[in-house]
C-alpha cells in the first residue's frame, strides 16, 4: 500500500478535483459527456447520501490535492431511485446541454437510468455497490487505485455490507478486468446495458 497518499472520506470542497479526476480518467465515456455539472451533483449524491460511500486518496504532505476517489453505496437498489427523485429538477437542467449535443444517444441512458437499480446480483441482495474508482492519468499504475478499494472494502464491512460488487466493461478492457480478479473479486456472470454493451460483474465476500 502507498503510504505516501492518504485515503479519506470526500467532503463538498473536493468535488471539483474530483469532477476533473473522472473526466480525466474515463474520456469519451457517457458521464464525462454529460459533462461537470452532472457529475458533480452524481458525486454529491454519493457524499449525502446515508448509504454512500465517497472517498478520495491524497498526497500525506497535501492533504486538501485529490489524485483518485472511488464512490459507492450500501443500498444500489434505493440510492439511484432516491437521487433521481429528490434531485431530478437539477439533473434535468445539467442535461440540457448534453442533450443537444447528443440527443439519441442522452435519451436512450437517460431513460435507462430511471430503471437503473445498480444491477444488483439475484444471490447477493445486501451486497454493496462499487459504483466508481477513478485515479488521475499521472498516478496510474502507482497502487493508488488497489488502496482506495481496499479502503472502500473497509468502509463497507465496518457499515455492515456482508460483500461487495461491481460491474465493468467486458469488451477491450482487461486490465480493468485483471486489476478486479486480483484484488481478490470473483466473477458473477454478465449483464447488458443499451447500446449492446456488455459488462462482466465481479462480487468479493467481506465476512470471512
Amino acid at each position: 500500500m502507498n503510504s505516501t497518499y492518504l485515503v479519506r472520506p470526500a467532503t463538498v470542497g473536493d468535488l471539483p478535483q474530483i469532477v476533473q479526476a473522472h473526466i480525466a480518467a474515463f474520456p469519451g465515456f457517457f458521464l464525462t459527456l454529460m459533462g461537470p455539472r452532472f457529475l458533480r451533483l452524481l458525486y454529491q449524491g454519493f457524499m449525502s447520501h446515508p448509504s454512500g460511500i465517497c472517498l478520495v486518496a491524497c498526497p500525506v504532505h497535501k492533504p486538501s490535492e485529490v489524485q483518485g476517489f472511488v464512490a459507492g453505496t450500501l443500498a444500489p437498489q434505493g440510492f439511484f431511485r432516491q437521487l433521481l427523485q429528490s434531485q431530478w429538477q437539477k439533473f434535468l437542467l445539467a442535461s440540457l446541454w448534453p442533450l443537444l449535443r447528443h440527443p439519441g444517444l442522452v435519451l436512450v441512458k437517460l431513460w435507462s437510468a430511471l430503471f437503473y437499480r445498480g444491477e444488483t446480483l439475484p444471490d447477493q441482495p445486501h451486497s454493496a455497490l462499487l459504483s466508481s474508482l477513478g485515479v488521475c492519468p499521472s498516478m496510474q499504475g502507482t497502487g493508488l487505485g488497489r488502496q482506495l478499494v481496499l479502503e472502500f472494502l473497509k468502509h463497507a464491512k465496518v457499515a455492515g455490507a456482508p460483500s461487495v460488487y461491481l460491474t465493468t466493461d467486458q469488451a477491450g478492457n482487461d486490465k480493468a478486468n485483471r486489476f478486479y480478479t486480483g484484488l481478490g473479486f470473483q466473477p458473477a456472470g454478465s449483464c447488458k446495458r443499451p447500446g449492446n454493451r456488455i459488462l462482466n460483474r465481479y462480487f468479493i465476500e467481506l465476512t470471512s
